[in-house]
């Protein structure tokens, strides 16, 4: 099975078990995400940034302002954790890192345990990520452009 599947189908069982044990979690569609960057003023680059919200009002039509709703960027684990999140490997984009370093109190990293013995959900936030990291590396991801067809140009 192809690794963009995989992850796929550990993305819908993490959001799963997130509804389940946390009511208020929601995820907004892109309009609404592009609202929720509106209210806080962050730039629509930062739409991909985060996955759903945790809201502390009834519904997503109640949201007016920065205090209704937390954004929460999702983390899928399915080794064993015993102690949440205590081992936990993860990638992070330089704005995740720019969003928990400026929204600490607003933006938080959702650690998912998808193990069956040892499933949970843990919400981190800078200062406790910063507390909690053992090493950190810097690996660069790199698209190379398309060769253009209609330029006709040689290797």
């Amino acid at each position: 099975m192809p690794d963009h599947v995989k992850n796929k189908a550990k993305q819908v069982q993490g959001l799963g078990l997130l509804k389940k044990v946390m009511p208020s979690f929601y995820v907004p569609s892109l309009p609404e995400k592009k609202r929720l960057l509106q209210i806080l003023g962050i730039s629509k680059r930062f739409i991909n940034t985060f996955d759903g919200i945790r809201m502390n009002v009834s519904s997503f039509a109640d949201v007016e302002n920065a205090k209704d709703f937390d954004l929460l960027e999702i983390k899928n684990s399915d080794a064993y954790l015993p102690d949440l999140p205590h081992g936990f490997f993860f990638g992070l984009t330089e704005n995740e890192e720019m969003l928990l370093k400026v929204f600490e109190d607003k933006y938080f990293l959702c650690f998912v345990c998808l193990n069956e013995k040892s499933p949970g959900v843990e919400l981190i936030g800078w200062t406790k990520l910063h507390n909690l990291i053992r090493n950190k590396r810097v690996q660069y991801q790199i698209n190379l452009k398309a060769k253009a067809a209609s330029a006709g140009l040689a290797n």
